[in-house]
């Protein structure tokens, strides 16, 4: 689900960057998140195909890969040329961000604020 080892690695233990890195992602991933329903919704495949690749990388990227599954699923489906099963795909994702979200911010409660 998450690999807090990895997390913690690129930033050479810095929780402070830690906790800037992990703002960064849930923002970004928010916009895509809403992109992606946006795409969806108006059979944008070549938009679902983008969207869905490059949330996917930059969630491998942050040892994140919980969501990584539903994403792959969208994007393989829209580079061959459909979005059938996209919005099951994309309820699992919210689903999953959130959960991710979550495991994130419990992990770092257990570091003092700055």
């Amino acid at each position: 689900m998450i690999d807090f080892e990895q997390l913690r690695s690129a930033c050479d233990g810095d929780v402070a960057l830690l906790r800037e890195l992990m703002g960064m992602y849930f923002d970004q991933a928010d916009q895509i998140m809403l992109g992606l329903h946006t795409a969806i919704a108006a059979g944008a495949v070549a938009d679902v195909d983008h969207l869905a690749h490059k949330l996917a990388g930059s969630s491998l990227a942050c040892g994140l890969s919980a969501i990584v599954p539903s994403l792959r699923e969208m994007e393989h489906g829209a580079k061959a040329g459909h979005l059938n099963g996209a919005e099951a795909s994309m309820a699992e994702a919210v689903t999953a961000l959130e959960l991710l979200r979550r495991a994130v911010q419990d992990h770092l409660q257990q570091y003092k604020s700055p």
